[in-house]
């Protein structure tokens, strides 16, 4: 069999963005669809694989191509490491970059020669297209890949551009797909070995059920990426394999990982009653929209929900000024966010909610209302929240409108590689007094309330 390395950037553990490792669902998908076509594949995790540099010099010499992934943020500087890892070691090994950084900043990876094409969007088809043209012998060029789907590469030809400038190797794209994900093999957890993302607090298992967002919001990443497609598994499909990952690897919890579980209220009352008629009861935790929990209360008494395992719910706030949630076209309201959450907590269901501070355009008024929303909310038993410092995504509507540059703008990804939502960011500099306000307040919040922070955020 002819191997495929999949390298996994994300690091949420040095990013703050939680207390126990992920499992890298993206090239585990690609990885499984890779599988199940003949190929091999090896995945490199660089949360659990302490001598991945190794590792990857090693298998990288026997590939036929090596995946790169990650996040925007400080994982970049993982992935832009193990890149001159396998440039060294095996030059002549073709590099893909994909995952949501590739999808928004594709542009600027191709300009800088950083990889020989980049997959903007899902990428199974595109992987697996790429595998099987590479094992037959042939080489990645605009005639032998531009019939597969999501992908940007380098054309090699000379055009010139309307200023009359002289530009090789002009940027080519394909067309963008979302294909369904129940044609998909089953995610093999196998290739990973999940139960080494455990840690002695939690062991938690990665899973998710759709693909993509229909809503757009102008600070996420969302819009671009999936191009406001959404995409689910039949609910049937989701608990069978629930019940398998409950019984075979035994977590504590599982973590869906969607972008929005609680796109379609419909499905999540169908898997509730799936759930219910095999009565088992399997920890979950979800991310879901404040409207939508308060829609689906309509459908579904939530103690339904927590009965049948969904113990905690990620939901992202944002700001407690309903002026701002419509600048963020956030599609819900403050009377959403205080309502889902006094919903949830009524039935004993954790919010995870996740506030953003000293957003573009906000004002002391803005912020002022998100204090006492905040501090409103942690008094509820089971709320807990994260804070962040605003980090503007590249191609998302808030950059464009902060910097009125387009998507090609000239940022390395080096530079995008020192920002982070906790930390702040070096290319938004925000509003310094405003941050240190906010710091004072949530440090007065900590005292009064200490269990309802679960992040704190460093000073400016």
């Amino acid at each position: 069999m002819q191997k495929i390395v999949l390298f996994a950037g994300v690091d949420p553990l040095s990013t703050g963005e939680s207390n126990y490792a992920w499992h890298p669902l993206s090239v585990l998908t690609i990885g499984s669809v890779l599988e199940a076509h003949g190929f091999d594949v090896c995945i490199i995790d660089c949360q659990v694989d302490h001598d991945w540099r190794d590792r990857l010099a090693k298998h990288a010499t026997e590939a036929l191509f090596v995946g790169v992934t990650c996040m925007t943020g400080p994982s970049i500087g993982n992935v832009l490491a193990a890149i001159d890892i396998v440039r060294t070691a095996a030059p002549q090994v073709p590099i893909i970059w994909g995952g949501y950084h590739a999808t928004l900043a594709w542009r600027a990876i191709l300009r800088e020669r950083l990889a020989d094409v980049v997959v903007t969007g899902p990428g199974e088809s595109a992987a697996l297209g790429l595998a099987q043209r590479l094992a037959a012998g042939q080489r990645l060029s605009p005639e032998t890949i531009g019939d597969l789907p999501n992908l940007a590469f380098l054309d090699g030809r000379t055009a010139i551009a309307a200023s009359g400038a002289i530009t090789p190797n002009t940027v080519k794209t394909t067309y963008a797909f979302v294909g369904d994900m129940n044609q998909l093999p089953p995610v093999n957890y196998g290739l990973i070995d999940p139960t080494r993302y455990y840690t002695s607090a939690m062991r938690d298992l990665s899973y998710i059920t759709s693909y993509g967002c229909p809503y757009a919001c102008a600070f996420c990443s969302e819009p671009t990426t999936s191009t406001r497609k959404w995409k689910p598994l039949a609910p049937q499909r989701i608990v069978a394999e629930l019940r398998h990952l409950w019984d075979t690897y035994s977590p504590d919890q599982i973590s869906l990982l969607d972008p929005n579980f609680s796109t379609n209220i419909h499905r999540v009352v169908e898997i509730v009653e799936l759930l219910e008629r095999d009565g088992v009861r399997i920890e979950l935790r979800a991310n879901m929209r404040t409207r939508d929990v308060v829609n689906l209360a309509r459908f579904l008494d939530l103690e339904r929900l927590h009965a049948v395992g969904f113990s905690a719910i990620f939901l992202g706030c944002e700001s407690g000024s309903d002026r701002m949630l419509k600048v963020l076209r956030k599609g819900a309201t403050v009377a959403d966010t205080r309502a889902a959450c006094q919903l949830l907590d009524r039935v004993g269901i954790v919010q995870l909610t996740s506030w953003i501070h000293d957003l573009p355009g906000e004002t002391d008024d803005d912020s002022e209302q998100t204090c006492q929303l905040v501090t409103e909310l942690a008094a509820l038993r089971h709320n807990r929240q994260k804070h962040h410092f605003f980090m503007p995504f590249p191609s998302t509507e808030l950059y464009e409108t902060i910097y009125g540059k387009t998507l090609d703008d000239g940022r390395t990804q080096a530079e995008w590689a020192t920002s982070d939502t906790y930390g702040g960011s070096a290319l938004y500099a925000g509003s310094q007094d405003r941050r240190r306000c906010v710091l004072g307040r949530l440090a007065e919040l900590k005292q009064r309330f200490p269990h309802a922070l679960e992040r704190t955020l460093p000073r400016p």
